[in-house]
């Protein structure tokens, strides 16, 4: 990169900034003209070429990008000697670069409209009202779990493979209508393990707008991660409100599979509220459920226990600062921010 190109990228870091802090005071500007109107056009153009691509153009990036740093880095060591200055300089232009092309290929998301306030609901509840839904939830997954197991001691055996998670995992929203996006696709990540040893279940790529899932995760892992990435392609940033739409989703699915997914996935999310706020009663509710699904739980337990590593409180970490830069305060805790979505949801949508 020539000295005047660099230049030119560090100058164009105001007008970023700039946007950016308008972005974060105007949430309905953002919502009307860049998630409903700007940010459609670029994801079906990315879209159109990438769907032909089989596997993770994204993931290929990334590893390239590694490369080009550690490139960067070697050039500017001549003889064993760290050019700090310049060092700084070079890696400082290409993340400036890669903070334009993720804020305009949907970073901006971040600062859309709440998706509370597009439902005209509320987020907050009572004690009452998180064990009023929370004692709905195990009802219904135990209903669940019965039309799709031959006892209430086993686990449900999820009939998918998957190559075929895509097909059974269509994403809902009422607002839909206005928007033109394609129908999400979701991609099985290159690194797959990798991403197994930092914990994590999936990520969109925010260069590329590829849903990559964890591939060697359980089924029923995989459906609920698969409904939250292409959540996060539809335009929804917002960690919380990827988990509810993924939630959302999956009830409203045909597929009875996916349903039993879903419901047992908000019942995490609100058991572990519940948990905080009276483990004794907390306890005594776990065991209302099916001895089966305790058995499904368990298995995507085991899964990540397989995995767990001391570094994965540095991923995690880093992620929670991420998601905080970007306007979510609440940083990695947010994905828990769904109960207040689903108790309200459920109270004002009958």
């Amino acid at each position: 990169m020539s000295k005047r190109t660099t230049t030119l990228v560090w100058y164009s870091a105001i007008p970023l900034w700039l946007l950016i802090s308008f972005a974060r005071k105007n949430p309905e500007f953002i919502e009307e003209y860049y998630s409903l109107i700007f940010y459609p056009l670029i994801f079906n153009l990315h879209r159109y070429f990438l769907d032909l691509i089989p596997f993770s153009l994204g993931d290929v990036l990334y590893f390239l990008l590694i490369i080009y740093f550690l490139r960067v880095i070697v050039r500017n060591m001549p003889h064993g000697m760290v050019r700090p200055l310049k060092l700084f300089v070079d890696l400082g232009s290409v993340v400036i670069i890669a903070a334009w092309i993720f804020h305009l290929s949907g970073g901006f998301n971040y600062h859309r409209l709440p998706l509370n306030q597009q439902f005209q609901i509320s987020i907050g509840y009572s004690k009452q009202d998180l064990e009023d839904r929370l004692d709905k939830i195990i009802e219904e997954s135990n209903q669940w779990h019965n039309n799709l197991a031959s006892s209430d001691t086993l686990a449900v055996t999820f009939p998918f493979s998957r190559e075929n998670i895509s097909e059974k995992t269509g994403l809902y929203h009422p607002a839909y209508h206005k928007t033109v996006l394609n129908s999400p696709k979701v991609k099985k990540s290159l690194m797959s393990l990798p991403l197994s040893y930092m914990g994590y279940s999936g990520y969109l790529n925010p260069f590329t707008l590829e849903s990559q899932v964890n591939a060697k995760m359980p089924i029923q892992s995989l459906i609920t991660t698969s409904l939250h990435e292409t959540a996060h392609q539809m335009g929804y940033a917002a960690e919380n409100e990827a988990n509810f739409i993924a939630y959302l989703s999956a009830i409203k699915s045909d597929d009875p599979y996916v349903q039993y997914a879903g419901k047992t996935f908000a019942f995490r999310y609100l058991f572990n509220d519940f948990y905080k706020l009276d483990p004794e009663k907390a306890r005594n509710k776990l065991k209302l459920l099916n001895p089966g699904i305790l058995k499904n739980f368990k298995e995507v337990n085991d899964f990540w226990k397989k995995y767990k590593n001391p570094f994965e409180v540095i991923f995690d970490k880093t992620y929670d600062s991420y998601l905080k830069a970007n306007g979510q305060k609440s940083g990695i805790k947010s994905y828990n921010e769904m109960v207040g979505l689903v108790i309200n949801y459920h109270k004002n949508v009958k």
